[in-house]
C-alpha cells in the first residue's frame, strides 16, 4: 500500500488584503501560500539533507530564506564573510533544495491586483485572500495525490494567531468542498466534496525549525518572487531541476495542477 503524500506549507507576504499596501514592497506586494509536496517514503531523505546543511554551517537558526537573503538575524554573519564563503553557503543551500525529492506547489496572489478587482469590497472577509490561496494549493495537491493513488496530509508552520483558522480551512474542504464560483472555476475541473473527503487525511502544525518547513519556506518564496523578478536565480535552479509542479508533471495535467498565479494582469 502506498504511503501518503504530505504537503508542507508556509506563507510569504501579507495575508490580509485590508492592510495598507507596503511601499517597501512596491512591485513585489504578494501573498503566497504553499511549499512542497513529498511522499511519505522520502521524508527522511529531506530531513538528512537539511540536517547536513545545518551541521556544516553550524546554524543556530532555521534556514529562513528572507533572513538568509538579507543577512539578518541568525544570518548576520554572512554579511561579514568573504564572498567565497557566501558563494559556498548559497551553493550548498541551492543543492539542498534541488536534491530534495519534492515538488514545489502553491498559490501566489498579487495583493494590489486583488484589491483592484474589488474582491475585498465584494466579499468583506479579510481572511478570504488567505483561504483562497490555501484552498487552491491543497486542491491541486489532492489532485496529484489522487493521480498516484495516495491520500494527502497537510503540515503548516504554526502561528498561534492562525493555527485554528487554517485548520478550519482544511476541515471545510473535507466537509463542504470548494466554495468558489462554480462557473468561474469549471475550467479547472475542481474536486467534488466527496473526492476531498476520500483524499484528505489529517492536518497539523509544526514549528519553523521543522526540516521540511525550512525547505517549504524557500520554495514558496521562490515561486512568489519569480512572478515579479523573472531572473530570480533560486527559482531558475529549481525549475531546471524540475522541482516545480508545472515542470515536474506531464503536460496533460496542466494548467490545472501547476502553481497558481492569481490576480495578476
Amino acid at each position: 500500500m502506498k504511503r501518503p503524500y504530505t504537503l508542507y506549507m508556509d506563507e510569504t507576504g501579507n495575508r490580509r488584503p485590508d492592510k495598507k499596501l507596503d511601499k517597501s514592497r512596491k512591485g513585489r506586494d504578494w501573498f503566497g501560500f504553499g511549499g512542497v509536496l513529498i511522499t511519505g517514503e522520502d521524508n527522511d531523505t529531506v530531513r538528512r539533507l537539511v540536517q547536513a546543511f545545518s551541521e556544516k554551517w553550524k546554524l543556530r537558526s532555521p534556514a529562513h530564506i528572507t533572513d538568509m537573503l538579507s543577512e539578518n538575524k541568525g544570518f548576520s554573519w554572512l554579511g561579514k564573510s568573504t564572498q567565497e564563503t557566501r558563494d559556498e553557503f548559497w551553493a550548498d543551500w541551492r543543492a539542498t533544495l534541488c536534491n530534495a525529492p519534492v515538488m514545489g506547489l502553491g498559490c501566489v496572489i498579487d495583493r494590489p491586483g486583488y484589491l483592484a478587482r474589488g474582491y475585498l469590497e465584494k466579499h468583506k472577509d479579510p481572511w478570504l485572500l488567505c483561504r483562497s490561496a490555501f484552498d487552491i494549493t491543497v486542491e491541486r495537491a489532492a489532485k496529484i495525490a489522487r493521480l498516484d493513488g495516495r491520500n494527502l496530509h497537510v503540515v503548516f508552520e504554526q502561528d498561534p494567531g492562525v493555527n485554528k483558522i487554517v485548520a478550519d480551512y482544511f476541515r471545510t474542504l473535507k466537509e463542504r468542498g470548494l466554495e468558489f464560483d462554480e462557473t468561474a472555476s469549471e475550467k479547472y475541473r475542481p474536486l467534488t466534496q466527496q473526492e476531498f473527503s476520500e483524499t484528505l487525511g489529517r492536518i497539523s502544525h509544526k514549528p519553523k525549525a521543522h526540516p521540511l518547513l525550512q525547505v517549504a519556506d524557500s520554495y514558496i518564496y521562490a515561486m512568489s518572487r519569480i512572478a515579479y523578478d523573472k531572473r530570480f536565480w533560486l527559482y531558475r535552479h529549481l525549475r531546471d531541476r524540475k522541482r516545480i509542479a508545472e515542470f515536474a508533471l506531464p503536460s496533460e495535467h496542466l494548467p490545472q495542477l501547476g502553481v497558481k498565479y492569481y490576480c495578476f494582469d
